[in-house]
């Protein structure tokens, strides 16, 4: 007889082989909390039932004539949604005890309602005409056999959308954060397969996300057959044969799972081999994410990162751009070529090229022709630059790939361990990541500075949670000021760091002014204990310490310091102090993170930028405050976002800030 496996436990075999076979166990479809939204079904009901009567628009849709403004479209659309909501709301008491859930699901219906209004832009017939070409259908059930010998797979649609070019689109609707992109893409993926299977109809595959607000994303059709072939066939042969021999199915490797799974219990009676994740403690309140680089557990786990982590689109997009500029280096006459693999990074593509033959002066005039030609006719942002003999275009990605601090930390996890006052900065094109040292002499300080928008604060929640991932209080000790109250006053985030604060987060000069003093102070008793000790500095003495006697690093972060200074006698003994910390501090173990979005003169003046070695410069608004930040122009080019030029004492490097958690 065939086995029949569904969807969704084809999504919990992606998280962990020993869920799937265990929830068979129970004959029960197991819905893993993780990611998981409240209302999520709510929307798909309230949505399925909205294009179940596509085809028989509201009067207010129905009356508006062709080419109607799009703005009268969505509302037309929105109200419909909202109307379904309502009654929802009306046959429901419960829905009173989450009313802000129901704000993010009110939220995420209007949403979708603009999205629809935008899909039907594109037809030259009236909304209520359109509504259903676009809404092709809503939920639908499907199953086929991806193989004749694999597992009858059965699962649910949420819909199908159609295009003015008469092209079709499978959609799944998500109410969940990017965290389960990966798990996300190969569901639709495999959907897309299930349908060209089972009705020969071809579809591009489609996520759109709500949290609350839309993000589409659609996964081109080598990146979903990719997966198929990957991860997904493999993946299902592998559910038969744990079904058969539940004992051989594999570990997670995610770490984040173990304390949330509902068979968390019988995992550990079924399966008696130790694992971390599963069968130690939890950190303590202190750590915001796992510790320790992940161990691969499988074949299908390690299948799946090669397969979506290594950033498919980001590949496919880098091809594209590297013929469409040797292309049009051909319409110039320049023959060249690409001597390595374009460079695909979180935000940015790098593309070098190189002329085998004739005078390099020519390609570089050339270049600018393209640049100009790729920002008009097809609106990529590029630049060129030659340095040296290499010469390099770089383009920004479209659609940016979001950099997460938990991966960054787990790969760097045993050199952050190594000392207190390690931090990560963000991701390089190359891959890399990008880390700073506070017991580095040459950067025992940092100056930060970026606009409104650029992703500042995003990047002092990442570096301060990155130094005490690691270290506990006993090694590590912060102190916060915020003049705008808004940079630290996350919740979540405070609750993670608050055993490591030396107090209450700060917020004006009365508070900055008496910290600063006692950071002085604290110095000079560390200076004199180092003296009477005979050893030169922090690392030194805790070298030297017996266990518990340790000194910890005292490390001061100031958010929009020019906010401190707006009087001119606190001013002047703000500045007193930065500069005397500033000029000896490293030594004692104490050091500071000076930011603001205002880098100029008055705001950074000399004396205190000479000692603050360390210089990240997210964007900022002209090539004078750049110059101010880091000596060099270059950062009022950046694209904003966590997008980043940082010097740490070895050149200037740019990446990609993390976000958090």
């Amino acid at each position: 007889m065939t086995s029949s496996v569904s969807v969704t436990e084809v999504r919990n075999a992606l998280r962990c082989p020993r869920l799937f076979t265990l929830g068979r166990r129970r004959a029960a479809a197991l819905a893993f909390p993780v990611g998981s939204s409240c209302l999520g079904a709510t929307f798909h009901r309230i949505v399925d039932l909205f294009a179940q009567n596509a085809r028989s628009p509201s009067r207010a849709l129905a009356n508006l004539p062709s080419r109607a403004a799009l703005d009268d479209v969505a509302a037309a659309i929105r109200s419909s949604l909202l109307d379904l909501l309502v009654r929802e709301l009306a046959a429901n008491p419960r829905y009173a005890s989450m009313p802000a859930e129901v704000d993010d699901l009110a939220e995420a219906l209007r949403e979708l309602g603009r999205h629809l209004a935008g899909r039907m832009q594109a037809f030259a017939e009236a909304p209520g005409e359109v509504l259903g070409r676009v809404m092709l259908s809503g939920e639908r059930e499907i199953e086929t056999q991806l193989d004749p010998e694999g597992p009858l797979v059965r699962g649910r649609i949420d819909a199908l959308y159609g295009n003015a070019a008469g092209d079709r689109e499978i959609i799944e609707y998500k109410l969940t954060d990017e965290a389960n992109d990966a798990l996300d893409h190969a569901q639709v993926a495999l959907y897309r397969e299930l349908l060209r299977q089972a009705e020969g109809t071809e579809a591009r595959a489609v996520v759109l996300r709500f949290s609350p607000n839309l993000r589409e994303t659609a996964i081109d059709a080598a990146t979903a057959d990719r997966l198929v072939v990957d991860v997904l066939r493999p993946l299902l042969g592998n559910m038969v044969r744990w079904l058969e021999a539940p004992e051989t199915a594999s570990p997670t490797e995610r770490r984040d799972l173990c304390a949330a799974c509902p068979l968390r219990d019988e995992c550990v009676r079924t399966y008696s081999d130790r694992l971390a994740a599963r069968d130690d403690p939890p950190a303590a309140a202190s750590r915001l994410g796992s510790t320790g680089s992940p161990k691969p557990a499988s074949a299908l786990a390690r299948a799946l990162r090669e397969s979506v982590a290594e950033d498919c689109s980001g590949e496919a997009e880098a091809e594209r751009f590297r013929d469409r500029i040797l292309a049009e280096l051909t319409r110039e006459g320049i023959q060249a070529g690409c001597p390595k693999l374009p460079v695909v990074g979180p935000t940015l593509i790098q593309i070098e090229v190189s002329r085998p033959r004739g005078r390099v002066s020519q390609l570089d005039r050339a270049a600018h022709d393209v640049v100009h030609r790729l920002a008009t006719s097809d609106n990529i942002e590029a630049s060129y630059e030659s340095s040296g003999g290499h010469r390099l275009f770089s383009l920004r990605r479209p659609a940016p790939r979001i950099v997460r601090l938990g991966p960054l930390l787990a790969r760097k996890s045993e050199w952050l361990a190594a000392r207190p006052g390690r931090y990560v900065v963000g991701q390089c094109p190359d891959g890399e990541i990008l880390c700073g040292d506070f017991a580095d002499p040459g950067t025992p300080h940092l100056l930060v500075a970026g606009q409104a928008g650029s992703g500042k604060s995003c990047l002092l929640l990442s570096l301060v949670a990155s130094l005490v991932q690691n270290h506990g209080p006993d090694l590590i000790r912060l102190t916060l000021l915020d003049p705008k109250r808004v940079t630290f006053n996350v919740p979540f985030f405070l609750a993670a760091v608050s055993a490591h604060m030396d107090a209450p987060v700060g917020h004006d000069i009365e508070d900055a002014l008496p910290i600063l003093e006692r950071l002085a102070e604290t110095m000079q008793d560390r200076f004199q204990l180092f003296e009477r000790l005979g050893v030169r500095d922090i690392d030194e003495h805790n070298e030297q310490a017996s266990v518990g006697a340790e000194l910890e690093r005292k490390i001061l972060v100031i958010d929009e310091f020019q906010d401190l200074t707006a009087e001119r006698a606190t001013a002047k003994q703000f500045f007193g102090l930065v500069q005397r910390l500033g000029a000896k501090a490293r030594a004692a173990g104490i050091h500071i993170v000076l930011a603001t979005q205002r880098p100029d003169r008055d705001t950074v003046p000399a004396i205190i930028k000479a000692n603050l070695g360390g210089k990240i410069a997210l964007k900022v608004a002209s090539g004078v405050n750049s110059k101010i930040i880091l000596d060099s122009v270059g950062a009022e080019k950046l694209y904003g976002k966590g997008d980043l030029l940082a010097d740490l004492g070895r050149g200037i490097v740019r990446a990609q800030a993390p976000l958090m958690p």
